[in-house]
């Protein structure tokens, strides 16, 4: 738990998580919160393929009208943010095993964009990380919280 909480008050490194600590959405709003980080949920029971992802992921971020609904248009959004308040911003995908078994090589453009998201917000004052919640899905690369 000192370690999830450690990157919600921004005193350990933004990136992709595998959220581990046994703690229900609610609760995790409301540590969040506490702390001056801002939560976004994702529910990826829904999600099994590219464009019910970016769906999703445009509607949990209130990306613009504009968005074009491809990977080029997630990644600028991603970049820009300028909608959101907040210098720590955390994007919680819960299940996201739908998605990652379904349509594999998709999943992994997904998660190779978040991962250059959080390395673009790094340099730039500001901190994004994602926690991937409830995920039997191999993760590999990831630290868990």
């Amino acid at each position: 738990m000192d370690n999830l909480i450690a990157v919600l008050k921004g005193t350990s490194s933004p990136g992709l998580y595998t959220l581990e600590t046994p703690i229900s959405t609610d609760e995790l709003v409301t540590l969040s919160q506490k702390h001056g980080a801002r939560l976004f949920s994702l529910n990826g029971a829904g999600i099994s393929n590219k464009a019910e992802f970016l769906h999703a992921i445009a509607t949990a971020l209130s990306f613009p009208d504009y968005f074009g609904q491809n990977w080029d248009a997630l990644e600028d959004c991603l970049t820009d943010l300028d909608w959101l308040e907040g210098d720590r911003l955390v994007l919680l995908y819960d299940q996201p095993d739908r998605f990652a078994q379904a349509d594999s090589s998709e999943w992994l453009v997904a998660l190779d964009i978040l991962r250059s998201t959080v390395d673009y917000w790094l340099t730039n004052d500001r901190a994004f990380s994602v926690f991937f919640k409830g995920s039997n899905t191999n993760l590999v690369g990831l630290e868990s919280l």
